[in-house]
Order: C-alpha cells, then structure tokens, then sequence
C-alpha cells in the first residue's frame, strides 16, 4: 500500500464548475476565504479554505477578492 505522503503525479484534474464564497477574512498577508466548490465530475468540495495574498492581487490586477479567487481557480475571460 502506497504511503499516503508520497507524492502522486496526475496529468490532469477535474474542472470546477462553480464555487461559492462563504467568507473572507483579512490577515496581515492578504485574506483567507472559505469556499465550496462543485466540480465537473458531480463532486463538491465544502469549506475549502483558500489563502490568497495581496502581491497575488496585484498580480491578477485587482483588489476585488472574488475576482482574485476567480483567476486564482483558473477562471479567465478569453
């Protein structure tokens, strides 16, 4: 049986479909958001928490945390 801290190589996840945020909470580094994620494949991930910084805001070029969490999921416009 494989250790369950070895690390697993995958070439590819599953899409998320929509994710909602429950709350943000500011910290000294950037904020700390709890979400619930529904996945592609009919699963759904609750009270996932995500931390997201300011220098990744500023990378993204926003100050609005739910477009931050957006880029940060892999949700861009084309």
């Amino acid at each position: 049986m494989a250790d369950i801290f070895d690390p697993m190589e995958y070439e590819i996840g599953v899409p998320i479909r929509t994710f909602n945020i429950l709350d943000t909470a500011v910290t000294e580094e950037g904020y700390d958001v709890l979400l619930n994620i529904d996945l592609d494949s009919g699963y759904e991930l609750e009270d996932v928490k995500m931390k997201i910084s300011f220098e990744d805001l500023a990378a993204y070029e926003t100050n609005d945390i739910h477009e931050g969490v957006k880029y940060a999921l892999g949700f861009f416009t084309e």
